[in-house]
């Protein structure tokens, strides 16, 4: 997360803190804290996520959410933190209404899932250039803070973003046979798109709508748990946001799934307007 040389001290809505920037998201704590004390005296900051086991690269299996800094040494150089949330059944738990909401929305999506053909779900998953392609395209909507509320306008509005983008290949070719190929590759993905798959495919963009909303009830419940303060840097100054994300772990079957509110996070980290980490300060 950082080193010493890292920490900086910024005036947040007038106050003093510390601040760490190691990416998109800088962690700010008040200078007068006791968690600010740790961190200033600290040579490194680390947060351990994924515990990895095997002898060599090619066999290691990652493991996630084990507690890792009970079993180290304590030391005043290292600040170091689990990144496992504690057990706050009761304190922070979904109300009725929110777990009646999520229910109601996983419910739809099973239903929209229903109607979705088989072969054009196959096809999406086998198709790499048609799935890249897709996921392409709704990134440009996330880059730009826009959540898909037409299906069908965006199922259309992927079509003709699909022939502007190859119109651009072919364009920069000279050749007759360059364009050709591109022309070909343009023609054969384009098949995709008959009545009945552009139907499917808004169905599925409607499914994925379902899913989101559920995830962001349990994103934005989650979110009221975070100890340090998250912000996003401009050119005017810090501008609060939420953490990253929250890492969803199955205790019985292993793996994990992340959770993140793309039109948050994903926006930011992709936006030029805000400044990251790495960048220049200047």
């Amino acid at each position: 997360m950082f080193d010493s040389s890292d920490l900086k001290k910024e005036t947040i809505n007038g106050i003093p803190h510390v601040v760490f920037h190691p990416n998109t998201i800088a962690y700010a704590v008040p200078n007068d804290s006791a968690l600010a004390k740790e961190i200033r005296s600290a040579k490194i900051g680390i947060v351990w996520h994924t515990t990895y086991s095997g002898a060599t690269f090619e066999t290691m299996k990652a493991e996630f959410g084990r507690e890792i800094v009970p079993k180290l040494k304590k030391s005043k150089s290292v600040w170091m933190q689990d990144a496992t949330l504690p057990d706050l059944s009761g304190t922070v738990t979904l109300t009725r209404s929110e777990t009646d909401l999520i229910n109601k929305k996983l419910s739809a999506a099973g239903k929209v899932f229903k109607q979705i053909a088989s072969s054009t779900l196959k096809e999406i998953e086998s198709n790499k250039e048609l799935n890249g392609l897709i996921n392409i395209y709704n990134n440009t909507k996330v880059r730009e803070g826009q959540r898909i509320t037409d299906t069908k306008k965006h199922a259309i509005g992927l079509i003709m973003w699909v022939n502007a983008r190859y119109q651009k290949e072919i364009d920069k070719r000279s050749s007759q046979a360059g364009k050709d190929i591109q022309i070909a590759k343009r023609d054969d993905i384009l098949k995709f798109f008959d009545k009945n798959n552009l139907k499917n495919l808004e169905k599925v963009f409607e499914l994925q709508n379902y899913v989101i909303d559920s995830k962001l009830i349990i994103i934005n419940k989650l979110n009221k748990l975070s100890k340090i303060g998250t912000f996003v840097k401009t050119k005017s100054g810090f501008k609060v946001t939420n953490p990253e994300g929250f890492v969803a772990i199955d205790r019985m079957e292993g793996g994990a799934v992340k959770l993140v509110d793309r039109m948050e996070f994903s926006t930011n980290n992709f936006s030029k307007d805000i400044i990251k980490g790495w960048d220049n300060p200047n």
